[in-house]
């Protein structure tokens, strides 16, 4: 048995698009920070009593329930893997908690698919160093998973199935920056990202986007290692913007935003014209992620929960990638 914790991320540079579902490989690179307040701990039992895997889920606000359909296959198509690579036949009783919303644009399946490879791989007694598991992590359906083992900011390289992994380019500490998260409908999705990742070549604005990226990726990561907002906000702002656009002009449309989600984002460029140095961006959900530099963080917190439309929100710094709590698991950091 063994037990992980792994966070969310929030996305300067999003991934959008994917070419390969079957080994999720993306169209473009991205880079994230890891977010210390939004977190799913998950624990792995391989029991050879157990004739079939058993997955109970413990979302936020929720009673624990046994995972059915979709849900369920995808975890037990993971633990597919994991027990391919283990040479094991064994069924797993997997229990998986969050501490925040799922299926809103939080990233809690980046954390949860993060959190059950960890602890899947130390309870079936493999040792992988950080580039082999966010890997793995990447292939269970959820890319974004891969950018949520290594730690701090993390960057998800395209490429090839060896070539597309996620490692860290700075350290937690390295700068202090702060996520708000301004949760202003807590409903699931109506669409959900993986058929939205199948649609987005459908949309004009598509290839226009990759063809910024590149240079995009070059001043998020340069903005990164200078410790510099001025210069990193406003490029994130223009990528959440830019996800966005193509998501509006797919085929079908889909529409994350709502009436709240741009209220916020007005909010955020009158407090910035006030001397507040507070940017915006926003993954697939209507919830609205602030990012600020550490000692602006309770002022920006106490604003987002002064406005009407947001119900709560969730304060995070950067944080460290996922780990294993299970003092029996041995699992390498190569970062």
């Amino acid at each position: 048995m063994a037990t992980a914790i792994a966070p969310a991320n929030i996305a300067f540079i999003k991934y959008w698009g994917m070419r390969d579902t079957h080994a999720t490989l993306p169209y473009n690179g991205s880079i994230s920070m890891n977010l210390d307040a939004c977190l799913t701990t998950t624990t792995v039992l391989f029991d050879p009593n157990l004739p079939d895997d058993e997955v109970v889920l413990a979302f936020y606000g929720q009673a624990p329930q046994t995972a059915q359909g979709r849900a369920r296959e995808r975890v037990v198509q993971h633990l597919d893997r994991i027990r391919a690579l283990a040479g094991i036949p064994t069924r797993a009783r997997v229990d998986s908690t969050n501490t925040f919303p799922a299926d809103a644009g939080i990233a809690s399946s980046a954390a949860g698919f993060a959190a059950l490879t960890l602890a899947a791989v130390a309870a079936a007694g493999l040792h992988l160093d950080t580039y082999e598991l966010s890997r793995l992590a990447r292939r269970s359906g959820s890319g974004s998973a891969s950018r949520s083992v290594p730690t701090g900011y993390v960057e998800w390289y395209n490429g090839d199935d060896v070539g597309s992994y996620a490692e860290s380019i700075a350290a937690p500490d390295h700068w202090h920056l702060a996520n708000i998260v301004a949760v202003v409908d807590t409903s699931v999705k109506k669409v959900g990202s993986a058929e939205n990742h199948r649609l987005a070549v459908t949309s004009p604005y598509f290839q226009t986007r990759l063809d910024e990226l590149p240079a995009r990726l070059d001043a998020v990561r340069e903005a990164i290692a200078q410790r510099d907002i001025a210069r990193l906000g406003p490029l994130i702002e223009v990528d959440a913007i830019s996800m966005h656009a193509v998501c509006m002009t797919q085929v079908p449309p889909s529409f994350y935003w709502n009436a709240a989600t741009m209220a916020v984002m007005e909010a955020v460029r009158t407090w910035r014209e006030q001397g507040v140095q507070a940017y915006y961006t926003m993954d697939a959900g209507a919830n609205v992620h602030v990012i600020c530099e550490g000692h602006q963080r309770d002022e920006v917190n106490h604003l987002l929960q002064a406005l009407p439309i947001v119900q709560f929100t969730i304060a995070n710094n950067v944080g460290p990638g996922a780990r294993v709590l299970d003092s029996a698991a041995l699992v390498t950091d190569t970062n």
